[in-house]
């Protein structure tokens, strides 16, 4: 875990200027205190970007392996909130259930149980693989509401057209006025009505993957991916993250990296899976699609558009 003293004191010593010259607008933007840091890491651009097909459901906001290399796990964040398996050639149907979770972003399988985290409720749910019961519910820590800061990059809308043009979009029942600084209509930012009796609200977390008694995932409230005993539900460690909207995670070829992504700075992050120390980012074009979630299989990592495409990349 990069400790704060140790962050800040890289920050200090670390030359910025020429390294974030040559970085793609997006990717200059970063908190002061930060800026050297984070600009400093090796940075590659991306291969060419494939758009294979439509995904079963049109929302698509996750993706988990299976045994079988032919099989990808997709979770749909629409109203119905179908988490689907499928043929990883082609995207198609192999079987599917609904969860009980609301605006869901991120799952991982876990033997013959599924961990997904419900981010519009801040809730991540244990369920089964095969039926879709819910075994428990969990708070997430580090949800909350997402907070704004003034160097954050702006949030970046997908080029494609939605794959289901007459599909009406959204997560269904969810919290509203969760996101941001709009905690009220009509209101400045960040200011609640008199009359208001909680001012938490908020989401939870993204990204989920599977560390044997662990559970490692992104929460971009709090600008950090955790890592939490599945039993115990003690938080083991937390690493900071550059952006402001942490989405797809994936093991790297091995146990020993994990790729993170940000949707808004249109990067995946190469992390050393020991300490959360990013050594390498690759850089997405800016007319790419957005990632709402990742998975690496062989050299190629596959993401979603969440309107409604799975999409890949040779890394």
């Amino acid at each position: 875990m990069l400790k704060r003293r140790n962050f800040l004191s890289m920050a200090a010593a670390a030359p910025a200027a020429a390294a974030a010259a040559a970085l793609p607008a997006a990717a200059q933007v970063a908190h002061p205190a930060c800026l050297p840091a984070w600009a400093s890491i090796k940075t590659r651009p991306a291969n060419k970007i494939e758009v294979l097909y439509k995904t079963t459901h049109g929302q698509p906001n996750g993706l988990a392996v299976t045994d079988n290399p032919n099989e990808l796990w997709v979770l749909d964040q629409g109203a119905e909130h179908w988490v689907t398996l499928t043929n990883i050639k082609d995207g198609s149907l192999i079987r599917e259930f609904k969860a009980d979770v609301v605006g869901p972003s991120g799952l991982c399988v876990d033997g013959d149980t599924m961990w997904i985290t419900s981010t519009h409720n801040s809730i991540i749910v244990h369920c089964d693989i095969h039926t879709g019961k819910t075994i428990a519910k969990y708070i997430t820590p580090g949800a909350g509401r997402i907070y704004e800061r003034e160097d954050d990059p702006p949030g970046r809308r997908s080029p494609l057209k939605p794959a289901y043009p007459e599909m009406s979009r959204g997560i269904g029942p969810a919290m509203q006025n969760n996101v941001g600084l709009r905690a009220a209509k009509g209101l400045p930012p960040g200011q609640l009505p008199l009359d208001a009796e909680e001012g938490s609200g908020g989401t939870g977390a993204h990204a989920i993957i599977l560390d044997g008694d662990y559970l490692i995932y992104a929460c971009p409230p709090a600008r950090l991916i955790f890592t939490i005993n599945k039993s115990s539900w003690k938080v083991k460690a937390t690493w900071p993250v550059p952006g402001n909207r942490t989405h797809g995670m994936s093991w790297g070829k091995d146990h020993s990296t994990i790729w993170s992504s940000d949707s808004n700075l249109n990067a995946f992050f190469h992390h050393d899976a020991k300490t959360g120390n990013i050594f390498e980012r690759v850089q997405l074009p800016d007319d790419s699609p957005v990632i709402h979630c990742a998975k690496l299989i062989g050299d190629q990592m596959y993401f979603c558009d969440d309107t409604g495409w799975l999409c890949r990349f040779k890394i």
